[in-house]
């Protein structure tokens, strides 16, 4: 019966976060509440395994939050941090913005802007796997492309629906959310990337694409038969100009990747946060040779620094709070009173997974952070496998998946609004032309995995 306080208490964080008070403050909060719960109703197990007591309860759930981020910061912390600070980066030395506008040109020879808007998704998959933040690249996409895809016709609400979802499904080594699920699964990322994301992402942004072509004709459809109008926003491209090679650049973390793996040279291992650091000193290298000016180019290095210092104070840090509120939900007994329900109702592997996402989605779209929802569940893979007789990447597969899928129709998500704000819609209108493509998108995935399991 405690763990029903649960319901409460998430609602409660639910409503707060719609009201804009702070994501981080409200999952740290809720989950200490629900610790203090869970003690006072006998429950102690809520300190970390290997983790000691401090002698006094009170202290323990602080130490919580200690031992969270020091694991998280010492893992997957470092890794997204390295990669959020080799974005930035790039799109200091105008590397990502040659990189777009290499792979954009293409799109301006075709006249259908529904067809454009498909491939504009499809081609912003693309650039996913090269540029993992969701935020960033849509930033990217809306200097790059909005006008050119405004003057040709698209609206401004069509074309900010596609590019709030370029990065949904977080496909790639250079994402934290594979990293973390090639963690659980106890592969290296590039094997997960080709053995288990590339088949089911390419159906799945398939489906997506189709969706977008239909559904942004729909609701273009009917804001036209509403006289709705639109007041554009677009952002001036502030980023410096670069030659075309430094086009690669981006690229390179994933070919050292791909390369330094057991699909090639296995002599050599390379992680995601050595492979950022060499494309870092590649990336300086090229800059001087280009500049020729070294001061500068060492001075950029700061710009690395500070783009990893966002990334914690934005992503890492969320992700933190939300694991606090998972650590609250086991507390409280919520998490293993859903288990244990599932266990004796004899769900099997297709409503084990079906019940995951469904709790990840909730997290993804209170949160709205596809990693923060992810990353906390995410150790839940290995235990529910073994007791539903499948192995653990058939669960972490669409967890992972639908967590990026998720965010993207979530109107609190960083990227949804940025979109949002550009395109001079609520963010909530925004969510309402991505909802069904994302569904879409989340539907085939579980379709695919539930078929290969």
């Amino acid at each position: 019966m405690v763990a029903l306080l649960a319901l409460p208490i998430v609602f409660g964080a639910g409503y707060l976060i719609v009201k804009k008070y702070n994501t981080q403050a409200v999952l740290f909060g809720s989950g200490i509440l629900m610790m203090i719960v869970g003690a006072i109703a006998g429950g102690s197990e809520f300190l970390p395994k290997g983790v000691n007591t401090s002698g006094a309860t009170v202290v323990d759930f602080f130490l919580v939050i200690q031992s969270i981020s020091s694991s998280t910061l010492a893992k997957l912390g470092l890794i997204i941090m390295a990669v959020g600070g080799f974005s930035k980066y790039m799109g200091h030395i105008g590397a990502a913005n040659a990189l777009v506008k290499v792979t954009t040109k293409p799109l301006k020879a075709i006249n259908n802007p529904y067809i454009i808007l498909a491939l504009t998704y499809i081609l912003g998959q693309f650039l996913n796997v090269f540029i993992p933040s969701a935020v960033g690249l849509a930033m990217l996409l809306l200097v790059a492309l909005y006008p050119v895809l405004v003057g040709i016709g698209c609206t401004p609400a069509s074309v900010a629906a596609v590019l709030a979802t370029t990065a949904c499904l977080d496909l790639g080594p250079a994402s934290g959310a594979s990293n973390k699920a090639a963690e659980v699964i106890g592969i290296d990322a590039a094997s997960y990337f080709i053995q288990h994301q590339l088949f089911v992402g390419v159906c799945a942004a398939m489906v997506i694409a189709a969706l977008h072509f239909v559904c942004q004709k729909w609701f273009d459809k009917r804001d036209e038969q509403n006289g709705v109008t639109y007041e554009l926003n677009a952002k001036e491209d502030t980023a410096r100009e670069a030659p075309v090679w430094f086009a690669i650049l981006p690229a390179l973390p994933l070919v050292l990747l791909l390369t330094f793996s057991k699909f090639a040279i296995t002599a050599i291992k390379i992680d995601v946060v050595t492979a950022m650091f060499i494309s870092l000193a590649v990336a300086m290298l090229c800059d001087y040779i280009y500049s020729k000016d070294g001061k500068a180019v060492a001075s950029s290095l700061k710009v690395y620094l500070q783009g990893m210092g966002d990334v914690f104070a934005g992503v890492v840090s969320l992700i933190i709070a939300a694991q606090t509120f998972v650590v609250g939900l086991k507390a409280i007994g919520f998490i293993s009173g859903l288990l244990g329900v599932a266990a004796h109702l004899g769900f099997g592997y297709t409503m084990m997974v079906s019940m995951l996402v469904a709790i990840i989605g909730i997290t993804a779209l209170m949160s709205g952070s596809g990693n923060a929802a992810f990353f906390s569940f995410s150790n839940l893979a290995p235990d529910v496998a073994t007791q539903v007789g499948v192995s653990t990447a058939a669960l972490a597969l669409p967890m992972q998946l639908s967590a990026g899928i998720f965010r993207s129709f979530s109107p609190v998500a960083g990227v949804v609004i940025a979109c949002a704000g550009v395109a001079g819609i609520p963010p909530t209108e925004l969510v309402k032309r991505t909802a069904i493509p994302m569904m879409g998108g989340l539907l085939t995935v579980l379709l695919i995995t539930f078929i290969g399991a």
